[in-house]
């Protein structure tokens, strides 16, 4: 086997060892560079941010008092409405991707940490 067809085996076999992750999401979120997880059919609460004109989905893990991720939504599918200006809480079934959040995170209680969510899928409950 030659020199070159070894290197582009080890390349290859490399390559097969990374972790799967989604494409980079094409999203208002441009620093959303690092993959952190996929969740699916989750409950979870969809709100406007204080003091600002994102929206965010509030996800809550049972059996625990103040645990919460909450997503910053970078994308949602163009089929959920989403009334401008909409201020109440929505009960919604998501799905989507968690990446890393890099700015400064927004003021959240204690026990939450803050993502970007690029969601893939919403209903409202």
């Amino acid at each position: 086997m030659s020199r070159m067809n070894v290197v582009c085996v080890i390349m290859i076999l490399l390559g097969a060892c990374q972790p799967a992750s989604p494409d980079y999401p094409e999203s208002n979120c441009a620093e959303a560079t690092e993959f952190v997880q996929e969740v699916e059919n989750r409950k979870g609460l969809l709100y406007r941010m204080d003091d600002s004109d994102k929206y965010a989905i509030s996800y809550h893990f049972s059996g625990t008092y103040d645990v919460t991720e909450v997503g910053v939504v970078c994308s949602i599918p163009a089929d959920f409405s989403l009334l401008e200006g909409e201020e109440e809480l929505i009960e919604v079934i998501f799905s989507g991707y968690y990446w890393k959040y890099t700015n400064v995170p927004p003021s959240l209680p204690a026990g939450s940490t803050a993502y970007y969510l690029e969601v893939t899928a919403i209903s409202q409950e």
